[in-house]
């Protein structure tokens, strides 16, 4: 029994910072995503919660971080509480983590904000990268039952594409 128990605590002990990981890794991606697409990135943002886009180009250029710029509307949008305040909290608390300045803005821990905020789990499609910038390779002049323009979906033709039907 006392193993069962001890294996237990063990198993607990080493997954608790793997859920403290949910929202560090939903940052980080956010950061590579917007170094990636700066412009794609804040018009995301701008879309996701219904800003401006030059109040999110102020947020980011105030707090350095698309990451922490991200994170002040997300926390604005749970608390209920203006950008404003948000970033008052942000000033006077960005060494403690999100975790406590959620807290301050009175987020309870234990709460399904709170859990949702450790997770990272905001419901947030990060935009997808425009750099690539490729053409695909072959024409795509397919025609006939569902083939069309012999295209995979996103208006780039296919590289073998034989075509269904009758060539024009």
């Amino acid at each position: 029994m006392k193993k069962m128990i001890f294996s237990l605590c063990l198993c607990l002990f080493c997954s608790a910072p793997a859920f403290a990981d949910g929202l560090d890794t939903f940052l980080d991606n956010l950061n590579v995503q917007g170094a990636a697409d700066r412009n794609g990135f804040v018009t995301s943002v701008s879309s996701h919660f219904g800003v401006p886009y030059s109040d999110v180009e102020m947020i980011v250029g105030t707090t350095g971080s698309l990451s922490d710029a991200f994170m002040v509307f997300q926390l604005g949008r749970m608390t209920g509480y203006p950008t404003d305040r948000i970033m008052r909290t942000y000033g006077s608390s960005k060494g403690k983590g999100w975790g406590a300045m959620a807290q301050e803005l009175g987020i309870k821990p234990g709460s399904a904000e709170f859990h949702a905020l450790k997770r990272g789990d905001f419901n947030y499609a990060m935009p997808q990268s425009k750099k690539g910038g490729g053409q695909g390779q072959g024409g795509g002049q397919s025609s006939g039952k569902g083939g069309g323009q012999g295209s995979d979906g996103n208006g780039n033709g296919k590289k073998n594409d034989q075509g269904k039907g009758k060539k024009k």
